[in-house]
């Protein structure tokens, strides 16, 4: 998710923010995340709805001329508190209200939401492409539906009779990413670089998009304007309470058998 979400993210953004952006957030995060949460048995990755939001703020700033680092920033910042309140009141109790439909539906449009974006990049690859010359657009998606087909068939391995049931198992686990490694090598062969299929846009040396600073200027907007970005996160801290909570809900569920008790108000504060 951090690659593929920081390349769409780099094009909604104009470049501001891509990919080793998302893999430094998601790596530094996940690490702290997992040492002071009580149920590490969770990661942090980016999804859809979260992609969206950072879209209609990065338009919103556009539109209104302000520094869309810094008010990103001081929405993370209500966001963190206002996270770290609702972890401290015990917020986390009333998830038992959400049945088992509401998990499915949550997971189901975060489902719509990467197959919408995987669609969606396909497809701009034939309005980009030259209408005498679609050599590309499908080199692009054979590539795709290939690295489609091939993990859905190793994921399914787990239930054929080949092999006993760990290596079945190892299979199923590793096969997804040995699918996308073996299609990233193919893409890299003479033959399948002359079609120019779009890659990743990743600095040769480690830097932020465009070269910018880590640091964020949070005094760059008017303090009327760092109030008013609460607004913006009462969204995004609604968006991450039922990600999370539903998210850490199903990691608890029976069926996974785990020995370590729930913790879902110290995650929320965590997060």
């Amino acid at each position: 998710p951090a690659v593929s979400f920081g390349e769409i993210s780099s094009e909604v953004t104009n470049g501001s923010i891509g990919v080793v952006e998302y893999l430094l957030g998601s790596g530094v995060a996940g690490m702290l995340y997992s040492i002071l949460c009580g149920q590490p048995m969770a990661f942090l990755a980016p999804t859809g709805l979260t992609l969206a939001f950072i879209s209609g703020l990065f338009r919103f700033c556009s539109l209104s001329g302000l520094p869309f680092f810094s008010v990103y920033a001081w929405v993370g910042i209500w966001t963190s508190a206002f996270m770290s309140l609702l972890g401290l009141i015990g917020s986390s109790k009333l998830i038992r209200y959400c049945t088992r439909f509401t998990d499915e539906v949550f997971n189901g449009m975060l489902s719509v939401n990467f197959i919408y974006e995987a669609v969606s990049s396909l497809r701009r690859n034939f309005v980009n492409a030259d209408p005498m010359n679609l050599s590309m657009p499908f080199v692009a998606l054979s590539m795709a539906l290939g690295t489609f087909f091939g993990t859905m068939n190793v994921v399914k391995f787990e239930a054929s009779k080949f092999f006993n049931r760990k290596w079945r198992k190892v299979i199923k686990n590793f096969g997804p990413v040995s699918v996308i490694s073996l299609f990233t090598l193919v893409n890299l062969l003479p033959w399948a670089q002359k079609f120019n299929v779009p890659t990743l846009s990743v600095p040769d040396h480690f830097q932020l998009a465009g070269g910018r600073s880590f640091l964020v200027g949070l005094k760059d907007i008017p303090v009327k304007i760092r109030l008013l970005c609460a607004f913006p996160a009462c969204l995004l801290t609604c968006l991450f309470f039922m990600d999370q909570n539903i998210s850490v809900r199903l990691v608890n569920s029976e069926e996974n058998k785990l020995k370590k008790g729930a913790a879902y108000n110290l995650d929320m504060v965590a997060l």
